[in-house]
């Protein structure tokens, strides 16, 4: 953040730009938008903004679909049991919902299954499918699931349970003996679109049932069209809240589920959107972002604290008055994540604090035996974002000898490979590069972390600099307009794959900052080009990072219309921000000054050290933004005034600080410094340093007061 240098502002060519806002009747922005996401020719950007369900696939094109659809039907028309198994994330519960709405419609005797997460764990298991068998189903049907459960399979097989299994994850060089195996990423499925979710495929095999009952089982887009007006709100969030692409197929879903949303006559969807506060009115406008991080969490947190059948009953549920009770429910268990999500982070920060050789270890490995499993996933997380290294956090239940852990990495370190190496210390594990899990005995974590750091020590952790940030292009103040943003409409929705449009604007000057929500975000009043512009920045105390008025600087940025008491305008949310090339200059020159006392290559008459109030200014300045004593801190912000003996001074207070070993200083970057404040054994006076030699005693401990 700060660093105009990591961002990435695309261009075009203009006769590409020239060609789609001509043929297509769009502004040269949208063209621009449209390029960047790889619609470059006539029919492909045609393609993109026609979002019709008459470009969905038919579901036959799927390998296995007749197979899997003829199994389900006998199963129907000889009334066999049917139990659905699904997952106990978003993506699974909504598969089980819509299957289980249909099968049920056409007269099946269905029930359906979810694993806990604390006791059972993901995918199937052996112990599940006795249950199931003793209930006596015949058929189990698998959503968002099974497509890596080759033992489980042959062993439902053995029990006399036969099994279609869709999923959409990665599947392994063999696949489970089943009746049928509905997977787009199969590798012998020439399946035209690989990025439907888990309750996508779900979709795709009802839709072929509902031919196969209508039409001989050819495609006909009125029969899906029906489908779609059925089912298809809850195919949406399913796939936002799984982050798959919203490109091809999800696009039309999504972009037809978002608009079925906004006026859901669903109980369980009305009631969730309504205990989130989130009115289905038919005006507030439903986007991806609305499900990802307001319902979707709701959603999520049952599976993660309790029993994901809840949620299955909400969405299930036809009285309006048992879905709210339901909702409400959840949204308190999402309280309740919330909370366990934030005593656990406390709890593991307090740890490292305690243990300074487990916060020099170059992967983060903590565990305790209250913390509950279905949030440490989330708090390594957050330990990663902090820390910026691999964490994994580790519960075990009360005085049990196995503990689950969740593992999350950095980019350029793989756990998979990790963990690989520590193998004899761990029960099980499995993952990704980025996320993983894993079950270990408890007299075995020591030896595993030590392992595991020596591996880190071996291969290196191959840090990569922060990620560009990509905008779509540079415009100019002028375009800042509703026509504009009103635009963009046409390209939505926007999510995982068509990412919301980001724009550059450089030169501004900021006229006013106003901090928000007790120092959390700053609201933004800007000019450039004689424009007033409004803007946002979530997550950051502008003033706190050294920003102020007067400053000219340049903005990345997303932009909508915002409605207060009826009067629209646009506003900007500023993803990130940097002095304007200007205002670098001018501090370039202030910072040679600052780095010249740093370097002691100054001579300081008494005029410009430092008295007792400068050196009280510049300690509060630098310990106010210190997290665990350590922190990143502008040159800009410690700044007293603005005049040039203020740097002077400024610099040798610094240096004051460093001979007495009150603060360790480590330049990262031009306008930057690592700031450490060192543990004072003693009481040193600044007076007693080299450069203050001759001054006014000043003590630390007074400046701490």
């Amino acid at each position: 953040m700060f660093d105009k240098s990591k961002w990435l502002v695309l261009s075009q060519r203009s006769n590409e730009i020239k060609n789609l806002t001509s043929n297509l009747n769009v502004t040269s922005i949208c063209a621009k938008l449209l390029i960047n996401r790889g619609y470059t020719d006539l029919d492909s950007a045609k393609s993109f903004l026609n979002k019709s369900d008459a470009f969905l696939y038919d579901p036959y094109l799927l390998k296995d679909m007749k197979e899997a659809v003829a199994r389900v039907k006998k199963a129907l028309s000889e009334k066999e049991k049917i139990t659905i198994y699904g997952d106990y994330d978003v993506d699974g519960i909504t598969a089980v919902s819509i299957l289980y709405k249909y099968l049920n419609d056409h007269g099946g005797i269905v029930s359906y299954y979810i694993p806990t997460r604390d006791n059972e764990g993901y995918g199937l298991s052996c112990n599940a499918i006795d249950a199931i068998k003793s209930d006596g189903t015949k058929l189990i049907i698998t959503v968002d699931t099974g497509v890596t459960g080759i033992d489980e399979a042959a062993y439902a097989q053995s029990c006399g349970v036969d099994m279609v299994i869709t999923d959409h994850h990665e599947c392994k060089a063999q696949l489970p003996q089943a009746c049928a195996v509905v997977n787009p990423r199969r590798f012998d499925d020439s399946y035209p679109y690989k990025g439907l979710s888990g309750v996508g495929v779900a979709f795709k095999m009802m839709c072929a049932m509902e031919l196969n009952f209508l039409d001989n089982g050819v495609l006909n887009n009125n029969t899906i069209k029906e489908m779609c007006k059925r089912y298809i709100d809850l195919v949406t969030i399913g796939t936002i809240a799984d982050v798959m692409p919203l490109t091809g197929e999800n696009r039309i879903i999504v972009y037809m589920g978002l608009n079925m949303i906004t006026r859901s006559k669903q109980p369980g969807i009305n009631a969730i959107f309504n205990a989130s506060r989130v009115p289905l009115d038919g005006e507030t406008k439903i986007t991806s972002s609305t499900i990802s991080y307001t319902i979707a969490p709701k959603i999520n947190a049952v599976g993660r604290m309790s029993n994901a059948s809840k949620a299955v009953e909400l969405f299930l549920s036809d009285s309006q008055s048992k879905a709210d009770l339901i909702a409400e429910e959840l949204c308190e268990i999402n309280r309740e994540r919330q909370a366990t999500e934030n005593k656990i982070l406390v709890e593991a920060l307090e740890m490292m604090e305690k243990d300074n050789n487990l916060a020099d270890k170059s992967v983060i490995v903590l565990s305790s035996s209250t913390w509950h499993h279905g949030v440490v996933g989330i708090v390594a997380s957050r330990l990663v974002d902090r820390f910026n290294k691999p964490a994994i956090l580790i519960s075990f239940d009360g005085n049990d000898d196995e503990g689950k852990g969740s593992a999350r990495s950095v980019k350029g370190f793989n756990l998979v490979n990790a963990l690989a190496h520590c193998e004899g210390q761990l029960v099980k594990f499995g993952g990704h590069e980025l996320a993983a899990g894993l079950t270990i005995r408890r007299d075995q974590l020591e030896d595993f972390a030590e392992k595991l750091n020596e591996y880190v020590a071996k291969e290196g952790i191959q840090k990569q600099s922060r990620e560009s940030l990509t905008a779509d292009c540079e415009i100019k103040s002028d375009d800042v307009t509703e026509s504009i943003v009103s635009s963009f409409s046409s390209l939505e929705p926007f999510g995982c794959g068509n990412p919301e449009p980001l724009f550059c604007i450089r030169n501004c000057r900021i006229i006013s900052l106003l901090p928000l929500s007790e120092g959390k975000h700053t609201k933004v009043a800007l000019e450039s080009n004689s424009n007033r512009l409004s803007a946002v920045m979530f997550g950051i105390n502008l003033q706190k990072e050294g920003f102020a008025q007067n400053d000219m600087v340049d903005i990345v940025f997303n932009m909508d219309i915002n409605e207060y008491r009826g009067i629209k305008s646009v506003q900007l949310r500023i993803k990130d921000i940097d002095y304007a090339d200007s205002l670098k200059f001018n501090l370039r020159q202030y910072q040679s000054e600052v780095d010249r006392c740093m370097d002691n290559k100054i001579n300081f008459s008494e005029e410009y050290l430092p008295s007792p109030d400068d050196f009280k200014s510049v300690y509060c300045k630098l310990t106010e933004s210190l997290k665990n004593k350590k922190g990143r801190i502008s040159i800009k912000k410690i700044i007293v005034t603005s005049d040039r003996t203020s740097y002077i001074k400024t610099g040798a207070a610094l240096v004051a600080f460093q001979q007495a070993e009150v603060f360790k200083f480590t330049k990262i970057n031009e306008f930057d410094y690592e700031v450490e404040l060192l543990v004072v054994k003693e009481k040193p006076n600044l007076n007693s340093t080299p450069i203050m030699v001759g001054n006014n005693v000043i003590n630390v401990t007074r400046i701490e007061q």
